[in-house]
């Protein structure tokens, strides 16, 4: 699971969770993160915020790189 946070107006990956503010987590795996992307709910309820689609497409593509660093790939 990696964390998000919602920091001022921004919901931003926060894979230490260190950060501020309201967070949420979020899978690795590809398939959570496409649901994710997919789903059409626009507001992230652990973080009262709404996330546009492509905020979503830029966390799941944030999330992606650090799982694939993770793995060595």
């Amino acid at each position: 699971m990696v964390r998000v946070a919602a920091t001022g107006a921004a919901v931003t990956l926060d894979p230490r969770g260190r950060l501020g503010g309201r967070g949420a987590y979020l899978h690795q795996r590809p398939e959570c993160l496409e649901r994710f992307v997919k789903s059409k709910v626009r507001e992230f309820h652990s973080l009262k915020r709404k996330i546009d689609r492509e905020a979503r497409i830029q966390l799941a593509m944030a999330i992606d790189r650090l799982a694939i660093g993770a793995r060595g790939d």
